[in-house]
């Protein structure tokens, strides 16, 4: 498979499953939205070359996102509105997105996720976008007064983008990519 053709198809499975876990969730089927960003997380670390690779960034990135998404529901940052997780704990359709969002680290955001501060700037203005863009199509409810919760979403996701960021360099290889699929 060719380098674009790779980075295309990364890139659209990737935003095919946040919009399953958005929609989803907003429209009451958050755990089938979940099902849709796994199985197209699965279907990545499969055709990897680098499948070992794959499957360490994306549990470091489960293991940040139960971090992240537990503090910030513990804060008050936000309130989920389907298939709520007991406590402070997050929905199963956030922590696919957690999952899925790894599986770019060496794709399709390869350029972000190679240079820590690009890294970091992203997080800490992509985290709170995607929270803003996911209340505007019902899946979550951020709660008043907004710029603290929005400031405890910049910090964190800056600080877990840079963490990650630190783990996808280190497992870089040159046999990046995706496998041939058969028959071709």
């Amino acid at each position: 498979m060719t380098p674009r053709a790779t980075y295309l198809l990364n890139y659209g499975a990737y935003q095919l499953g946040w919009l399953a876990a958005i929609l989803g969730a907003a429209s009451g089927y958050g755990t089938a939205g979940a099902c849709v960003g796994f199985v197209l997380t699965a279907g990545h670390v499969l055709l990897a070359r680098d499948r070992r690779g794959e499957l360490v960034l994306v549990l470091a990135a489960l293991a940040a996102g139960v971090a992240v998404e537990s503090w910030q529901i513990a804060s008050g940052t936000y309130r989920v509105l389907a298939d709520a997780a007991p406590g402070a704990l997050p929905p199963l359709w956030l922590l696919a997105l957690w999952a899925q969002f790894a599986t770019t680290f060496r794709f399709s955001l390869r350029g972000i996720m190679t240079r820590p501060r690009a890294a970091l700037l992203f997080g800490a203005l992509g985290g709170p976008l995607a929270f803003l863009a996911g209340e505007r199509l019902g899946a979550v409810v951020l709660t008043a007064p907004l710029a603290p919760g929005l400031a405890r979403l910049v910090v964190a996701w800056a600080a877990a983008l840079a963490g990650l960021a630190w783990g996808a360099r280190r497992l870089s290889a040159p046999t990046e990519g995706y496998r041939p699929i058969a028959g071709r």
